[in-house]
């Protein structure tokens, strides 16, 4: 029983320095952005990922993503969605297009009980737009300076790896998030809105909201920065039971 235990700690051990290897360290910089991500592993390891690639000279695509699943199989998945994704966003400027790819490609390789929750982004600095496709994952939340508003982008599309193309190419479109000088784009896995406290309640989207409404005016770290924090204000000693990925960018 404990070499068996032994045993699986080490596999752990593995799947998150795979995990660990294939995050980010930083931002890139881009004209007209500024963006702050961050991925706090829950203990077990999980499919969350997110990623940041420079699809050309004035585009930058984010991506964030959850793999359903825990443990191994779901970093491997994650790992090969990463390598197609980054393959597939070189010089395409159309999110849904790469989303499309991308599950195409995958859909033969995962399992009947797995899927890929993702959400895909482009940034362009030259025409100061953002596009996003959204392929089943949370709704990103779009932060309007002017209004002060906080509301999710809820763009069509249904999550990777359940249907072999046809249904997933006439759901998954891209849309035009249009922000102005100051306007922030929050994305997120649900670990951040599934937490639980002590009385089994969620932290849930409308305390995330305030979070974002609180913090906006002081940029993409401080979204983050605020967001985790009430997380941890909000669950107390609990320990985390999901990963908890977030990304915000802020229009400058």
């Amino acid at each position: 029983m404990a070499n068996e235990k032994k045993r699986l700690d080490h596999d752990l051990e593995i799947a998150r320095d795979i995990q660990r290897i294939l995050l980010p360290a930083e931002a890139p910089a881009i004209n007209g952005f500024q963006i702050s991500g961050l991925n706090v592993p829950a203990r077990q390891v999980s499919g969350d990922y997110f990623d940041y690639i420079q699809v050309d000279e004035e585009r930058l695509g984010v991506a964030i993503a959850d793999v359903s699943g825990k443990g191994i199989p779901a970093s491997l998945i994650m790992a090969i969605c990463r390598s197609v994704l980054r393959a597939e966003a070189a010089r395409n400027p159309s999110p849904a297009d790469v989303l499309r790819k991308v599950n195409r490609q995958l859909y033969p390789d995962i399992k009947e009980d797995m899927f890929i929750s993702m959400a895909y982004l482009i940034l362009d600095h030259q025409r100061d737009g953002v596009t996003l496709a959204r392929a089943g994952h949370d709704a990103p939340l779009l932060y309007k300076q002017q209004s002060q508003t906080v509301t999710p982008v809820k763009s069509p599309g249904m999550v990777v790896g359940i249907d072999s193309g046809n249904v997933f190419d006439r759901l998954t479109s891209d849309f035009a998030v249009p922000l102005e000088r100051d306007d922030c784009l929050v994305l997120y896995t649900d670990g951040v809105t599934e937490t639980l406290n002590a009385e089994g309640e969620e932290f849930g989207l409308d305390r995330m909201m305030q979070s974002v409404r609180a913090s906006a005016t002081d940029g993409a770290q401080a979204i983050v920065k605020k967001i985790i924090g009430d997380v941890r204000d909000f669950t107390g000693s609990l320990p985390q039971n999901d990963d908890i990925t977030l990304i915000a960018v802020r229009k400058t």
